[in-house]
């Protein structure tokens, strides 16, 4: 387990952030605000729950994000503005929630975003200020309510399928999605 905090702040670490397979659990704030990494971020795959806070503010960190498959919820602003992201974002079919502004401001993903089938709840800014995506987005058929800003200033993305399952769209869900022609 990484520790509640443990390296809250620490902006001077640079290079890749390799979280080894043998860390089962990393606790809030773990590595809040550590801006100065520059490389690829790389998870454990025995992490089961990526916590609220655990990468909030990690700006620099480049590539593709890929999200192990043992992870079934990714937590309240866990990836909130790491905008230094420059590839795609790969969520597991295993992960059923989506916390609240989960990836926003993380601008720099590029490509589709896939939300897979297993997905049920999406929070609110969960992708808000993510205009890096292009192409669809399919909202899973699980999903009942789509949040205030969930995908706010997704400007890329060019077409949306919602499934009948959603009941509610709360305000600015969709505001300055402005290629959405389908």
């Amino acid at each position: 387990t990484i520790q509640y905090g443990a390296f809250s702040g620490c902006s001077n670490l640079t290079g890749d952030l390799v979280i080894p397979d043998n860390v089962k659990s990393i606790e809030m704030f773990a590595f809040e605000n550590c801006s100065g990494f520059d490389g690829n971020l790389t998870l454990s795959e025995n992490l089961t729950y990526i916590n609220n806070f655990v990468f909030s503010g990690c700006s620099n960190l480049k590539g593709s994000l890929v999200i192990p498959d043992n992870v079934k919820s990714i937590g309240m602003y866990a990836f909130e503005n790491c905008y230094g992201f420059t590839g795609d974002l790969k969520i597991p079919n295993n992960v059923t929630s989506i916390g609240d502004y989960a990836f926003n401001g993380c601008y720099g993903f590029t490509g589709d975003l896939k939300i897979p089938n297993s997905v049920t709840k999406i929070g609110e800014s969960a992708f808000k200020n993510c205009y890096g995506f292009t192409g669809n987005l399919v909202i899973p058929d699980n999903v009942e309510y789509i949040g205030t800003s969930t995908f706010e200033n997704c400007s890329g993305l060019d077409s949306l399928t919602i499934p009948n399952s959603v009941i509610r769209i709360y305000p600015y869900a969709f505001a300055g999605c402005t290629n959405l022609t389908t």
